[in-house]
Protein backbone atom coordinates (compact mmCIF):
# COMPACT_ATOMS: atom_id res chain seq x y z
CA UNK A 1 0.00 0.00 0.00
CA UNK A 2 1.60 3.51 -0.71
CA UNK A 3 1.95 5.82 1.40
CA UNK A 4 -0.79 7.13 4.42
CA UNK A 5 0.20 11.06 3.82
CA UNK A 6 0.95 13.79 1.78
CA UNK A 7 4.76 13.11 0.75
CA UNK A 8 6.47 16.65 0.65
CA UNK A 9 9.54 15.76 -0.72
CA UNK A 10 8.55 13.61 -3.44
CA UNK A 11 7.17 14.57 -6.88
CA UNK A 12 5.29 12.15 -9.44
CA UNK A 13 6.15 12.40 -13.33
CA UNK A 14 4.27 10.85 -16.15
CA UNK A 15 5.29 10.09 -19.34
CA UNK A 16 3.52 9.19 -22.76
CA UNK A 17 6.26 9.08 -25.72
CA UNK A 18 7.85 6.65 -27.63
CA UNK A 19 8.15 3.90 -25.23
CA UNK A 20 5.24 3.18 -22.61
CA UNK A 21 3.92 5.54 -20.21
CA UNK A 22 5.42 4.88 -16.85
CA UNK A 23 2.91 3.82 -14.79
CA UNK A 24 4.14 1.02 -12.37
CA UNK A 25 3.88 2.36 -9.12
CA UNK A 26 7.21 1.09 -7.81
CA UNK A 27 8.79 2.19 -11.00
CA UNK A 28 7.45 5.76 -10.67
CA UNK A 29 9.32 6.03 -7.09
CA UNK A 30 12.61 5.96 -9.44
CA UNK A 31 11.70 8.57 -11.36
CA UNK A 32 10.55 10.94 -8.26
CA UNK A 33 12.60 14.35 -7.59
CA UNK A 34 13.45 15.81 -4.17
CA UNK A 35 11.98 18.89 -4.17
CA UNK A 36 10.27 21.76 -2.17
CA UNK A 37 6.74 22.90 -2.45
CA UNK A 38 6.69 25.98 -4.80
CA UNK A 39 6.19 29.17 -3.03
CA UNK A 40 2.90 30.36 -4.29
CA UNK A 41 3.08 33.17 -7.23
CA UNK A 42 0.49 34.65 -9.37
CA UNK A 43 1.82 32.65 -12.63
CA UNK A 44 5.07 30.85 -13.34
CA UNK A 45 7.27 33.02 -15.13
CA UNK A 46 9.79 31.80 -18.38
CA UNK A 47 12.30 34.22 -18.99
CA UNK A 48 10.47 36.42 -17.02
CA UNK A 49 6.96 36.18 -19.00
CA UNK A 50 4.43 34.44 -18.88
CA UNK A 51 3.60 31.64 -21.54
CA UNK A 52 1.42 32.34 -24.37
CA UNK A 53 -1.62 29.93 -24.81
CA UNK A 54 -0.14 28.20 -27.84
CA UNK A 55 0.87 24.29 -28.43
CA UNK A 56 4.04 24.90 -27.16
CA UNK A 57 2.99 26.86 -24.16
CA UNK A 58 1.31 23.87 -23.79
CA UNK A 59 4.00 21.70 -23.70
CA UNK A 60 6.41 23.73 -21.73
CA UNK A 61 3.43 24.15 -18.98
CA UNK A 62 3.54 20.48 -18.96
CA UNK A 63 6.64 19.82 -18.50
CA UNK A 64 6.50 22.71 -15.76
CA UNK A 65 4.05 20.35 -13.81
CA UNK A 66 5.64 17.25 -14.40
CA UNK A 67 4.13 15.58 -17.34
CA UNK A 68 5.57 14.37 -21.10
CA UNK A 69 3.16 13.84 -23.42
CA UNK A 70 4.14 12.17 -27.48
CA UNK A 71 3.47 14.78 -30.00
CA UNK A 72 0.45 12.99 -30.64
CA UNK A 73 -1.35 13.39 -27.64
CA UNK A 74 -0.11 16.96 -26.85
CA UNK A 75 -2.21 17.87 -29.76
CA UNK A 76 -5.13 16.40 -29.32
CA UNK A 77 -4.59 17.97 -25.38
CA UNK A 78 -4.18 21.44 -27.25
CA UNK A 79 -7.39 20.41 -29.48
CA UNK A 80 -9.49 19.84 -26.66
CA UNK A 81 -8.74 23.01 -24.96
CA UNK A 82 -9.20 25.33 -27.74
CA UNK A 83 -12.75 23.66 -27.65
CA UNK A 84 -13.26 24.61 -24.01
CA UNK A 85 -12.33 27.35 -24.29
CA UNK A 86 -14.66 28.43 -27.41
CA UNK A 87 -17.38 27.10 -25.50
CA UNK A 88 -17.23 28.21 -21.56
CA UNK A 89 -18.43 31.83 -22.20
CA UNK A 90 -20.60 31.90 -19.37
CA UNK A 91 -18.06 29.45 -17.67
CA UNK A 92 -20.87 26.64 -17.44
CA UNK A 93 -18.30 24.25 -18.01
CA UNK A 94 -15.22 25.12 -16.12
CA UNK A 95 -14.49 28.36 -14.18
CA UNK A 96 -10.82 28.31 -14.62
CA UNK A 97 -9.77 30.59 -17.08
CA UNK A 98 -6.15 31.00 -16.89
CA UNK A 99 -3.87 29.07 -19.19
CA UNK A 100 -1.43 28.44 -16.65
CA UNK A 101 -4.18 27.43 -14.35
CA UNK A 102 -5.99 25.23 -16.65
CA UNK A 103 -3.07 23.61 -17.26
CA UNK A 104 -2.22 22.79 -13.88
CA UNK A 105 -5.18 21.45 -12.31
CA UNK A 106 -7.26 20.06 -15.47
CA UNK A 107 -4.37 18.93 -17.87
CA UNK A 108 -1.43 17.98 -15.34
CA UNK A 109 -3.87 16.70 -12.43
CA UNK A 110 -6.03 14.40 -15.28
CA UNK A 111 -2.26 12.65 -16.59
CA UNK A 112 -0.19 12.70 -13.49
CA UNK A 113 -1.93 9.76 -12.26
CA UNK A 114 -0.66 7.99 -14.75
CA UNK A 115 2.33 7.23 -12.37
CA UNK A 116 0.23 5.39 -9.66
CA UNK A 117 -1.25 2.83 -12.08
CA UNK A 118 0.47 -0.04 -13.84
CA UNK A 119 -2.91 -1.40 -16.24
CA UNK A 120 -6.08 0.64 -16.32
CA UNK A 121 -9.15 -0.97 -16.84
CA UNK A 122 -10.20 -2.08 -20.40
CA UNK A 123 -13.82 -0.86 -19.57
CA UNK A 124 -14.60 2.12 -17.89
CA UNK A 125 -17.07 5.28 -16.81
CA UNK A 126 -15.98 8.27 -15.34
CA UNK A 127 -18.82 9.38 -12.73
CA UNK A 128 -19.43 13.48 -12.74
CA UNK A 129 -17.44 14.03 -15.82
CA UNK A 130 -18.18 17.67 -15.93
CA UNK A 131 -16.53 19.31 -18.67
CA UNK A 132 -14.93 15.57 -19.76
CA UNK A 133 -12.27 15.36 -16.39
CA UNK A 134 -11.05 13.54 -15.73
CA UNK A 135 -12.30 10.92 -18.43
CA UNK A 136 -11.17 12.72 -21.94
CA UNK A 137 -7.37 13.47 -20.90
CA UNK A 138 -7.23 9.52 -19.36
CA UNK A 139 -8.38 8.62 -22.77
CA UNK A 140 -6.33 10.67 -24.97
CA UNK A 141 -3.33 9.11 -22.98
CA UNK A 142 -4.50 5.42 -22.93
CA UNK A 143 -6.88 5.41 -26.33
CA UNK A 144 -7.41 1.42 -25.33
CA UNK A 145 -9.52 2.04 -22.97
CA UNK A 146 -13.51 2.06 -23.61
CA UNK A 147 -14.84 4.59 -21.42
CA UNK A 148 -18.26 6.45 -20.57
CA UNK A 149 -18.23 9.81 -19.37
CA UNK A 150 -21.04 9.74 -16.84
CA UNK A 151 -22.74 13.69 -16.97
CA UNK A 152 -26.39 15.00 -16.02
CA UNK A 153 -26.17 18.07 -16.93
CA UNK A 154 -27.61 19.04 -20.51
CA UNK A 155 -24.63 21.55 -21.75
CA UNK A 156 -21.83 19.63 -20.97
CA UNK A 157 -23.51 16.78 -22.18
CA UNK A 158 -24.00 18.45 -25.52
CA UNK A 159 -20.32 19.70 -25.11
CA UNK A 160 -19.15 16.13 -24.74
CA UNK A 161 -20.80 14.61 -27.39
CA UNK A 162 -19.24 17.85 -29.70
CA UNK A 163 -15.84 17.36 -28.65
CA UNK A 164 -15.95 13.40 -29.67
CA UNK A 165 -17.41 14.32 -32.82
CA UNK A 166 -15.05 17.15 -33.65
CA UNK A 167 -11.85 15.24 -32.35
CA UNK A 168 -13.13 12.16 -33.92
CA UNK A 169 -12.80 9.89 -31.04
CA UNK A 170 -13.52 6.12 -30.77
CA UNK A 171 -14.53 3.87 -28.05
CA UNK A 172 -15.72 6.94 -26.20
CA UNK A 173 -19.36 7.76 -25.63
CA UNK A 174 -21.86 9.92 -22.96
CA UNK A 175 -24.23 8.89 -20.23
CA UNK A 176 -25.96 11.45 -19.84
CA UNK A 177 -28.12 10.73 -17.07
CA UNK A 178 -27.07 11.11 -13.03
CA UNK A 179 -25.61 8.00 -12.13
CA UNK A 180 -27.61 5.93 -9.72
CA UNK A 181 -27.89 1.89 -9.00
CA UNK A 182 -30.77 1.70 -11.05
CA UNK A 183 -29.75 3.93 -13.98
CA UNK A 184 -26.26 2.37 -14.46
CA UNK A 185 -26.17 -0.82 -15.20
CA UNK A 186 -23.37 -1.17 -17.98
CA UNK A 187 -21.01 -3.61 -16.82
CA UNK A 188 -17.39 -1.95 -16.25
CA UNK A 189 -14.19 -3.17 -14.91
CA UNK A 190 -13.26 0.26 -13.39
CA UNK A 191 -14.84 3.84 -12.33
CA UNK A 192 -12.79 7.06 -12.13
CA UNK A 193 -14.49 9.93 -10.55
CA UNK A 194 -13.11 13.84 -9.84
CA UNK A 195 -15.81 14.83 -8.12
CA UNK A 196 -16.49 16.54 -4.72
CA UNK A 197 -19.35 13.58 -3.38
CA UNK A 198 -17.83 11.60 -0.38
CA UNK A 199 -16.86 7.96 -1.75
CA UNK A 200 -19.35 6.51 0.92
CA UNK A 201 -21.61 8.64 -0.95
CA UNK A 202 -20.06 7.51 -4.49
CA UNK A 203 -19.78 3.29 -3.99
CA UNK A 204 -23.65 2.61 -3.71
CA UNK A 205 -24.63 4.58 -6.88
CA UNK A 206 -22.21 1.89 -8.93
CA UNK A 207 -23.18 -1.24 -7.33
CA UNK A 208 -25.05 -2.46 -10.59
CA UNK A 209 -22.43 -1.36 -12.60
CA UNK A 210 -18.75 -2.37 -11.35
CA UNK A 211 -17.90 -6.15 -11.62
CA UNK A 212 -16.22 -8.06 -8.41
CA UNK A 213 -13.13 -7.70 -9.19
CA UNK A 214 -13.22 -4.09 -10.23
CA UNK A 215 -11.26 -1.09 -9.19
CA UNK A 216 -12.37 2.46 -8.30
CA UNK A 217 -9.85 5.27 -8.74
CA UNK A 218 -11.26 8.40 -6.48
CA UNK A 219 -9.21 11.33 -7.24
CA UNK A 220 -9.68 13.81 -4.34
CA UNK A 221 -7.92 16.86 -2.56
CA UNK A 222 -6.09 17.25 0.55
CA UNK A 223 -9.49 17.10 2.57
CA UNK A 224 -9.86 13.37 1.86
CA UNK A 225 -7.58 13.25 4.62
CA UNK A 226 -10.47 13.78 7.20
CA UNK A 227 -12.39 11.43 4.78
CA UNK A 228 -10.27 8.50 5.14
CA UNK A 229 -10.56 8.87 9.30
CA UNK A 230 -13.87 7.27 8.84
CA UNK A 231 -14.08 5.86 5.52
CA UNK A 232 -14.41 1.71 5.86
CA UNK A 233 -14.37 0.27 2.21
CA UNK A 234 -15.38 -3.24 3.85
CA UNK A 235 -19.05 -1.98 5.08
CA UNK A 236 -19.72 -1.76 1.26
CA UNK A 237 -17.92 -4.84 0.03
CA UNK A 238 -14.53 -3.45 -1.22
CA UNK A 239 -10.93 -3.30 -0.07
CA UNK A 240 -8.14 -0.74 -0.53
CA UNK A 241 -5.90 -1.30 -3.10
CA UNK A 242 -3.44 1.89 -2.47
CA UNK A 243 -3.04 5.17 -1.31
CA UNK A 244 -0.94 7.74 -3.19
CA UNK A 245 -0.40 10.85 -1.79
CA UNK A 246 1.30 13.70 -3.79
CA UNK A 247 1.76 17.26 -5.20
CA UNK A 248 1.31 18.22 -8.32
CA UNK A 249 4.87 19.12 -9.31
CA UNK A 250 5.85 23.25 -9.03
CA UNK A 251 2.66 23.88 -7.18
CA UNK A 252 0.84 24.13 -3.87
CA UNK A 253 -1.95 21.23 -5.21
CA UNK A 254 -1.92 18.67 -2.90
CA UNK A 255 -3.94 15.77 -4.31
CA UNK A 256 -4.19 12.16 -3.87
CA UNK A 257 -5.58 8.97 -5.55
CA UNK A 258 -7.24 6.45 -3.59
CA UNK A 259 -7.55 3.16 -5.38
CA UNK A 260 -10.22 0.52 -4.37
CA UNK A 261 -10.92 -3.42 -5.30
CA UNK A 262 -14.61 -4.67 -5.26
CA UNK A 263 -14.66 -7.42 -3.08
CA UNK A 264 -18.26 -9.23 -3.39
Amino acid sequence: MANSSWSKNSKPRAFAGDKPLNRNASAAGRDFVPHMKAPRTEFPLFNGKRVTPSLAGLDKLLHYYGVELQESTLKQIWEFHQLLRANNDDQDLTRLNAFETMVERHYADCTLINAYVPEWPARMIDVGSGAGFPGIPLKLVNPHIRLTLCEPRPNRINFLNMVIEKMGLKGIDVFGHKVTSRSMTIPVDGVISRAFELMEKTLPRIANSLKVGGRVFFMKGPAVADELKTFHPEDFGYKFIGKHFYTIPNSTQDRALIILEREE
